[in-house]
């Protein structure tokens, strides 16, 4: 019982990594970062339970995806500090 509901939750944490889109975003009608916190916010508590279940198999696939997360939100250009200029000052836009 406990290994059908440890696949049942990767097949979950795979859909929900790949809802994370813009096409899921519109289709499910909420905004991309929101699914973006959800995902977060459902791997910590799928890794959480992985842990005290002793669901190893779980846990990697948990890692893999927060790893995938995290090297995609440090890749996306213009996302950070909540400002769309790519990290530059407004001074070194201006070339000041």
């Amino acid at each position: 019982m406990l290994k059908v509901l440890s696949f049942a939750g990767i097949a979950l944490l795979i859909l929900l990594r790949m809802a994370r889109t813009g096409f899921g975003a519109r289709l499910l009608g909420v905004p991309l970062r929101v699914l973006d916190i959800t995902l977060l916010v459902v791997l910590v508590v799928a890794g959480t339970l992985a842990v005290l279940v002793e669901q190893w198999f779980l846990l990697g696939v948990v890692i893999i995806l927060l790893a995938l997360s995290i090297i995609e939100e440090l890749r996306r250009p213009g996302k950070r500090n909540g400002r769309g200029g790519g990290g530059r000052s407004a001074r070194a836009q201006r070339g000041g």
